[in-house]
């Protein structure tokens, strides 16, 4: 009965999730035309991401560590549970972001569309393809202001929520080329919502942590793996606190 009430609820929230993103995309597509309105097609997401919240009775729950600092660009760095963490992360982090994920979330129709303009897309298998990418979403930094959302681990691990460890170098590298702080995200209870490999899911709450920064300035290539490591530890640790590893 459990898994078919949970069924029930997926195909419902399924239902809005799609339903109430077809009226807006007339306008996301009108925004996304240009990067001089991408600002604008990332408030119009954070919108519908928090209604469909709302009608699927997702209640998110964000906790900061420490304010976070103001005209300060960031990378965030979520662990990687579930297909709903880029509905959490793009409705729920704070200030104007913009997403890095593999290549195949631009072929998703109507959806794709974000990960052709705004977001960077990935072909994980190519290396000169990862490197690209990267270096479009180091320009994209520069050309919009805006903070990036990279999920270190690469993809959702077979064995979530544990935690896939090294993490992939990019997010990091980049960080420390720009000398801007990295932000650790702890996602704690996507997997519970939807699970990706069941698709078994439920409702109830959806809490996202949202930690303090860590600084990379005066930090070279050399002191990567601590960083990783650093914020490998934080999220670790908070996924342990809440009994979840």
């Amino acid at each position: 009965m459990k898994k078919l009430l949970g069924r029930i609820w997926l195909a419902w929230a399924g239902f809005w999730f799609i339903a109430l993103f077809l009226p807006v995309y007339p306008l996301l597509y009108l925004f996304l035309l240009s990067p001089k309105t991408y600002r604008l097609a990332h408030s119009l997401r954070k919108i519908w991401g928090s209604v469909t919240a709302v009608v699927a009775f997702v209640i998110p729950v964000v906790r900061y560590e420490q304010p976070l600092p103001k005209n300060q660009q960031l990378i965030f760095c979520p662990n990687h549970i579930s297909y709903l963490d880029i509905l959490t992360c793009g409705s729920f982090l704070p200030g104007f972001n913009f997403f890095m994920g593999k290549i195949e979330l631009s072929r998703i129709p109507l959806f794709g569309i974000w990960f052709r303009t705004l977001d960077i897309a990935v072909h994980r298998e190519s290396l000169r393809g990862s490197y690209k990418a990267f270096e479009d979403a180091s320009k994209q930094m520069d050309a919009l202001g805006a903070n990036l959302v990279i999920y270190p681990e690469g993809r959702i691990p077979d064995n979530a929520p544990q935690i896939k460890f090294p993490f992939k170098p990019g997010a990091f590298r980049l960080a420390i080329e720009k000398q801007i702080p990295i932000v650790p995200v702890t996602l704690a209870d996507n997997q519970k919502r939807f699970n990706s490999d069941t698709f078994d899911g439920s409702p109830g709450m959806m809490r996202m942590f949202v930690h303090a920064p860590i600084e990379t300035k005066g930090l070279s290539m050399d002191d990567m793996p601590m960083l990783q490591e650093k914020v490998y530890n934080v999220i670790s640790s908070q996924l342990k606190s809440l009994g979840i590893l």
